[in-house]
């Protein structure tokens, strides 16, 4: 659990970020930011807020040893002395700017901020986070003239959405702290996780829970959607989350065994799951409790409707998945030569 409540901001350093590849130089603050208590509220809402629907656990790795993943060296100077900030931070976007080599790796304004008091995991933690601003916004902006009100253009920072940032948590230290990562323009995927942080997914209950539900959503669209109807592809997803959201651990032999009526489909099942971590270079744990908060998430973003090519949809209920079964039924209809659905139902709501 994560709260931000009570969090503040303790020190705060801004610093502009260069394209190494067009050759920008980056530029580089010499002090520390003042923010009064005003300016400092909306910070942190900016900041923060974004945080709240961030699932995903991550944690500072390296090949050889831990010690020579240069942000989490760097971290841990800040957590053992905070007054150290500046100095990081600006060692911070200097090693950013060596992973912006890229053409499309936009200058950004970059702040790296000291927090107090950020409630994790049942404790106040000290956490430091690390915020890129890409994109700029075009305002408008009133001046007082001799006798009336005039208008310019002007552009500046959004407070609306985070481009990147990250929050380091001084929590488990000797597994790379943890590490939240928020990338919402993903021009090139490795630059900001893999390059500049050196993260990886910290293989949780969260985790799991999500790779299982992608891993379900791949399996209907890939091979079920193949062989079957668009109502049995939004059946199987139906009947699959409707067994996962009734389980407190989830086991996937027992999850096999009970969706899977039919061998052949239980095997095909079983040799997608080995393409599917293959090819996303995961695993999936043989036995997780699930998390019912990532499972609700990953719910929202599965298809529930059947698009038809004649301009007519039909959107089942998934918390109902007996109800396709009940009151669809697919046909073909031999006269006008088109397939068809008949849906039941007693009066119109």
């Amino acid at each position: 659990m994560i709260d931000f409540s009570s969090v503040l901001i303790q020190q705060l350093a801004i610093h502009r970020v260069g394209n190494q590849h067009k050759e920008e130089a980056n530029f580089i603050s010499e002090t520390l930011t003042d923010l009064n208590e005003d300016m400092e509220e909306m910070m942190i809402k900016y900041f923060l807020k974004s945080f709240t629907q961030a699932t995903e656990n991550y944690h500072f790795v390296h090949s050889t040893d831990l010690s020579y993943n240069e942000m989490f060296g760097l971290s841990n100077d800040v957590f053992i002395n905070s007054e150290s900030l500046l100095d990081a931070s600006k060692r911070m976007v200097n090693h950013l700017y060596e992973q912006s080599n890229h053409a499309h790796i936009k200058t950004g304004d970059v702040f790296v901020v000291f927090f107090k008091d950020l409630f994790y995991q049942g404790h106040n933690r000290e956490a430091i986070g690390i915020f890129k601003s890409e994109n700029k916004t075009s305002f408008l902006k009133l001046l007082n003239g001799a006798s009336s009100l005039a208008l310019t253009k002007d552009s500046g920072i959004s407070l609306n959405k985070l481009d990147k940032a990250c929050l380091i948590i001084d929590e488990n230290k000797e597994d790379g702290y943890r590490v939240l990562t928020i990338d919402n323009n993903n021009y090139d995927a490795a630059y900001w996780k893999e390059q500049f942080l050196g993260i990886d997914f910290i293989q949780d209950d969260n985790y799991n829970t999500k790779q299982y539900v992608e891993l379900v959503k791949g399996f209907a669209e890939e091979v079920v959607a193949d062989q079957s109807s668009g109502k049995e592809q939004i059946d199987f997803l139906n009947h699959s989350v409707n067994y996962l959201q009734n389980q407190e651990t989830v086991n996937i032999e027992n999850f096999k065994d009970d969706i899977f009526a039919d061998p052949v489909q239980k095997n095909a099942f079983t040799e997608y799951q080995r393409h599917y971590e293959s090819v996303n270079d995961v695993e999936i744990a043989d036995q997780f409790d699930l998390a019912p908060d990532i499972l609700q998430q990953q719910k929202r973003k599965i298809k529930d409707s059947i698009k038809l090519d004649t301009n007519i949809q039909i959107k089942l209920d998934f918390n109902n998945p007996e109800s396709s079964d009940q009151f669809i039924e697919q046909g073909y209809d031999s006269e006008r030569g088109m397939s068809y659905y008949k849906v039941y139902f007693n009066r119109e709501v």
